[in-house]
């Protein structure tokens, strides 16, 4: 079945509300309803003001409020066929393709102007530590990287004040009613720990680099564990938002499922982090094979906790989530890292650490503006998921 445009879906759930939708548009209606979340997560929320329409009381208060504000007089009945007509109407006309090839072209050009702007600013700041070499021939030893050890200090500088910054009362998360939503009180508590221990072995991997980096020694195979062990807790979160993670008196046994993906993640870590170490130390004929896996398991672990991100009850904008897939992206290719040139391994870098404020920021926001808390407590209230 194909999606009608959202300007009729509009008009539908206009109708709907009212009561004045036909069979035939409610049925397409629930069939879209039934393969998009967003629009079965309206239908749930217009419940309530379609059951407040019904009744004559509300509507007469409407109705006051309504001509309090100052608008036009009314009558009783509200003109509701009238406006899902107009919408209906709207809907019909065809797109102006002036308009669409206009779009089009404005879009590249920003774009492109914008990407280009980006990449000049990366390339002043990477500049300024690329240590002067005349050419570029690929490292012999896979663990060698012309990254200067101040950058690996200035990372390991960012995640010890972002970590910091966490137990401040500057920026204390949205609270939970543990008396109205105890499980998601204590999911919010998990989420938050997972998000605190993923910045503490940010700092434990950087700060070993800039260690190791300063007395000229090879950090990687114990960097190589650090840097699975910051994938772990990224899958924690994942799965305190994806599993039910709390048991309770009723149901003891309601984690199992939680439990058992944690220990999968954690087991497959464990493997990844020996296949690295084993490449980093040409073992078992592996090479450079084995960092192939951890770029991987690093990689899934952002991507699947940006996937929950990508929510209706978290609200995150579309275009704040595709530098976080990027940042995801960047872990998949690890394996290439030390195959790039010298300044190319650099503007990399500090991508990376670009990309470790903005995922930064995104969490804060969620935390403190209170989204975060509203998806547990939907899902708390059976509105995401199965019923709990």
């Amino acid at each position: 079945m194909n999606r009608p445009p959202d300007s009729e879906i509009d008009a539908m759930l206009l109708a709907y509300t009212t009561g004045e939708i036909t069979q035939p548009e409610e049925r397409t209606l629930f069939e879209a309803a039934a393969q998009d979340q967003d629009l079965f997560d309206r239908l749930l929320d217009l419940e309530s003001a379609r059951q407040a329409i019904r009744n004559p009381e509300e509507r007469r208060r409407a109705l006051a409020v309504l001509d309090a504000w100052g608008h036009t007089e009314r009558t009783e009945t509200l003109d509701v066929p009238r406006a899902a007509a107009a919408l209906r109407q709207r809907a019909q006309r065809p797109p102006s393709l002036a308009a669409d090839l206009g779009r089009s072209v404005v879009s590249t050009i920003t774009t492109t102007v914008v990407l280009r702007l980006c990449y000049a600013a990366i390339t002043v700041i990477g500049a300024t530590f690329v240590t002067s070499a005349p050419s570029y021939e690929p490292a012999a030893n896979p663990g060698s990287s012309p990254v200067p050890p101040i950058l690996h200090l200035v990372h390991a500088a960012i995640a010890a004040l972002l970590l910091a910054v966490q137990f401040t009362p500057f920026l204390q998360p949205h609270r939970i009613d543990a008396r109205t939503h105890p499980i998601a009180q204590r999911c919010l508590a998990q989420f938050i720990a997972g998000w605190r221990f993923a910045w503490a072995a940010w700092l434990a991997l950087y700060a070993w680099l800039w260690i190791f980096a300063v007395s000229g020694a090879n950090p990687y195979p114990v960097a190589d564990i650090l840097n699975c062990l910051t994938a772990f807790p990224l899958f924690w979160a994942f799965f305190v938002l994806d599993q039910p993670s709390v048991a309770i008196p009723t149901n003891p046994r309601r984690t199992a499922a939680f439990r058992k993906a944690i220990g999968v993640v954690w087991g497959i870590g464990a493997g990844v982090a020996v296949l690295a170490v084993a490449g980093r130390e040409h073992l078992w004929g592996l090479n450079e094979f084995g960092l192939v896996f951890q770029g991987i398991y690093v990689g899934l672990s952002i991507a699947f906790l940006f996937g929950r991100f990508d929510s209706h009850w978290m609200k995150v904008p579309r275009w704040m989530l595709a530098p976080l897939y990027g940042y995801a992206l960047i872990q998949m290719i690890y394996v290439f890292f030390f195959r790039l040139p010298p300044e190319w391994q650099i503007y990399t870098y500090v991508v990376a650490l670009l990309f470790k404020l903005c995922l930064f920021l995104v969490v804060t926001h969620l935390l403190q503006a209170g989204n975060l808390a509203r998806y547990l407590e939907a899902a708390e209230d059976g509105k995401i998921g199965p019923p709990q």
